[in-house]
């Protein structure tokens, strides 16, 4: 390939991670949100603190473990580096400054993606996921219907319980976008993604949370116009299950 079609490819994958970027730090917002909002209710419930990662149930324990550490250190950091005339200069870390340290992989963890091998070995018949699922983070994506989601999994086995499908349908979909951020994040190459499927996981999630944070992802998503201007000299040569995240 002639050295100018490279570099016009390469400005152009780097347009398109530019603006998939954008997509995805306002998608990771509104469901870091939605599972916090989520969350604070279910650790209430269970263990009278709405602080449900530092006093945590022991249900959700050791599944916040190492994101309550990396958020706590973190947010210690934030707080020192504050500006002498900032407002909360001498205010102590509370919750809302651990939240907004949490990455998009500390929310993907969180949900089911992987189903047990053997079912009949769980005493309660579901995982430690599979259960905070149905009995929290359902109520982050309060608009997702079973149907919906049964139309968005992929490859689920027999016996997976029809009450956590749309569970597994949510963290295979925040899978594959953390899988694409964390490539645009890398500098590795994304010509040969998937895109269509992952702006539909994008669509699907937030209108499972709010139709109206779907139409406003619907009008700032610069992606489609990118795609347009792929220069029309480059076929993809070589495609893998990796690179097509889908």
């Amino acid at each position: 390939m002639p050295e100018e079609q490279v570099a016009a490819l390469y400005v152009w994958q780097t347009a398109l991670g530019a603006a998939w970027f954008e997509n995805l730090a306002y998608t990771e917002a509104i469901l870091r949100h939605s599972a916090d909002t989520a969350l604070r209710s279910w650790n209430f419930a269970r263990s009278g603190s709405e602080d449900w990662l530092r006093t945590p149930n022991s249900r959700l324990a050791s599944l916040v473990k190492k994101s309550a550490k990396d958020a706590e250190r973190q947010a210690d950091t934030a707080k020192k580096r504050r500006a002498p005339d900032h407002p909360r200069k001498n205010s102590p870390v509370g919750l809302d400054d651990l939240i907004a340290q949490l990455s998009f992989g500390s929310i993907s963890f969180l949900m089911p993606a992987d189903p047990p091998t053997n079912r009949q070995s769980l005493r309660s018949g579901y995982t430690q996921r599979e259960n905070l699922w149905k009995t929290g983070l359902l109520g982050a994506f309060p608009r997702l219907t079973e149907e919906a989601a049964k139309r968005w999994v992929v490859n689920l086995p027999a016996d997976v319980p029809p009450d956590v499908v749309a569970g597994y349908a949510v963290g295979q979909a925040l899978g594959r976008l953390l899988r694409l951020r964390n490539r645009i994040g890398h500098h590795e190459q994304i010509l040969t993604v998937n895109h269509s499927r992952l702006r539909k996981d994008m669509t699907v999630l937030l209108r499972a949370v709010s139709p109206a944070a779907s139409d406003a992802l619907k009008r700032i998503d610069r992606v489609p116009r990118i795609l347009a201007m792929k220069p029309i000299s480059w076929t993809p040569v070589h495609v893998t299950n990796e690179s097509v995240l889908s």
